[in-house]
């Protein structure tokens, strides 16, 4: 019964309607064609290796996006990162009609992101301040350009272990740097510092100049290099390819060092002091240890109560290690729960009452996509002294911009993904921890986004895409195994 109220609610079942639908589609079916016909054409011709190598390049790209993520020149000119995640999409494309072999598999998750792009254009058109509604809206597209990138060169789970550990270095450089400066004790930027007492300590930010937006950018680089340790040290388990890691050694080194990679990440991510970046934490690992628990449990039934034990047993010593060492901590957690008492939990509170105003008076096409739109808005609606350039809740920031087809069709992404994520993690042994990995992250970027907004700054918004395209290429790559490549 669960499986086939998850498999329904994953829309796998139309992964290929779609792709029938777009072919013979009149308004973009004549084009699918022309494209198919100029490719038969060059797949014949000397333009077939050179198209082939052009999308190799477009996957290189890809991996040096994710790499330069972070650099600090990126914080300001987010042009340059668009500019090169547009770029590689079109090498991609003209690879592909020059004759490559590397082909996209099109899914219904492919409809969902459409649907939400859709709602942010009807949105802008029908915004009283179109321009800057354009401008955000270009935004959007860029990230949603990005998604067919990542889904059109990510044709194998291999390519997508690369391209996660690409960016799992990039984040563990980046973790290292602001770890130096803990060590200096480094003085706040700007506009970030909160004057309450429990936030006296150095909060790291490294190169991102904000420790709230280095928090996002690292929550979803510890359960992918988590991920990437599992896929190190049960490489031979699974029966994949080995390559290099044939050798015993050379895959525990590997994934030694991806765990030490996770780790170094995760001290980071704790030291930003975001308490967003807090309740992330606490709903990864809560998602790895429900995950965890089923799967043992499935297995060995015998081994409920001593798990169980275990469990209690471990959140009763660290809640205990935290008051008794970090004090501060515990004073900086305990502080997401004193409501309007915390000013920073009442600034939020009353941008949420006037945000859910404004979604109230706009519910059907929103204010417009952006955040250069939403100030805008606001003003109509704020008490003096609580500006904002967003809502901090990501739900409510979606349906104030792009009303409620926004809204819907982003429910139906999370939703989708979340099902395809649990068929693929019991189903499919060989892509079943980096399944749990990018699930996770989700997990971790939907929370801190309940209570922040750096979800729309380009460090994260890449980053979640690259998980919803993981998610997307690991449920395709999953069912286009017969039963036979599969084993439990």
């Amino acid at each position: 019964m669960l499986t086939q109220l998850t498999s329904f609610l994953s829309f796998s079942a139309l992964d290929k309607t779609w792709g029938q639908a777009l072919t013979s589609s009149a308004l973009i079916g004549w084009l699918v064609n022309l494209f198919n016909a100029l490719r038969a054409n060059f797949a014949e011709s000397i333009f077939s290796k050179a198209g082939t190598t052009l999308q190799q390049l477009a996957f290189a790209l890809s991996c040096l996006l994710f790499l330069v993520l972070a650099l600090p020149q990126f914080a300001n000119d987010k042009g340059a990162l668009a500019l090169l995640s547009t770029a590689a999409m079109v090498l991609w494309i003209v690879g592909r009609l020059a004759g490559g072999k590397e082909e996209r598999q099109f899914s219904a998750i492919d409809a969902i992101v459409l649907a939400y792009l859709a709602a942010n254009i009807i949105a802008t058109f029908s915004s009283h301040y179109l321009v800057q509604s354009i401008k955000g809206l270009s935004k959007v597209a860029v990230y949603i350009i990005n998604y067919f990138l990542l889904t059109s060169v990510l044709s194998t789970p291999k390519r997508l272990n690369k391209l996660i550990l690409a960016a799992v270095l990039a984040g563990f450089v980046v973790s290292l740097y602001g770890l130096y400066q803990y060590k200096i004790g480094v003085a706040p930027l700007a506009t970030w510092e909160d004057p309450t007492i429990e936030s006296k300590g150095t909060r790291i930010y490294s190169t991102l100049g904000n420790p709230n937006l280095l928090a996002g950018y690292l929550i979803p680089l510890i359960p992918l290099a988590l991920a990437l340790a599992i896929n190190c040290w049960a490489a031979k388990e699974t029966n994949e390819k080995l390559g290099w890691l044939k050798n015993t050694y050379i895959r525990s080194l590997a994934a030694v060092i991806c765990l030490g990679m996770a780790l170094t990440i995760a001290l980071a991510t704790v030291l930003t002091g975001s308490r967003g970046a807090f309740l992330a934490l606490g709903a990864m690992a809560a998602v790895i240890t429900c995950a965890l628990f089923f799967y043992v449990v499935a297995k060995h039934k015998k081994f409920i109560a001593p798990i169980v034990i275990a469990l209690l047993a471990s959140a009763v010593a660290g809640a205990l290690l935290v008051h008794f060492k970090f004090p501060a901590f515990e004073s900086r957690l305990l502080s997401i729960f004193a409501g309007s008492e915390h000013s920073s939990n009442a600034y939020r509170i009353y941008v949420w009452r006037a945000s859910a105003k404004m979604f109230m008076d706009n519910w059907w096409f929103g204010v417009g996509p952006g955040n250069s739109t939403f100030p805008l808005a606001y003003g109509l609606y704020m008490k003096s002294g609580f500006d904002a350039l967003g809502t901090y809740c990501v739900p409510l920031e979606i349906g104030v911009e792009c009303g409620l087809l926004g809204l819907v069709s982003s429910l139906l992404l999370t939703v989708s993904l979340y099902a395809r994520a649990h068929l693929t993690f019991w189903q499919d042994p060989n892509l079943r921890w980096m399944a749990l990995g990018l699930t996770a992250a989700l997990s971790g970027l939907i929370m801190q986004g309940l209570v922040d907004t750096v979800f729309y700054r380009p460090q994260v918004q890449f980053l979640f895409w690259l998980v919803v395209a993981g998610l997307t290429s690991l449920s395709l790559a999953s069912n286009s195994l017969t039963p036979a490549h599969k084993t439990s």
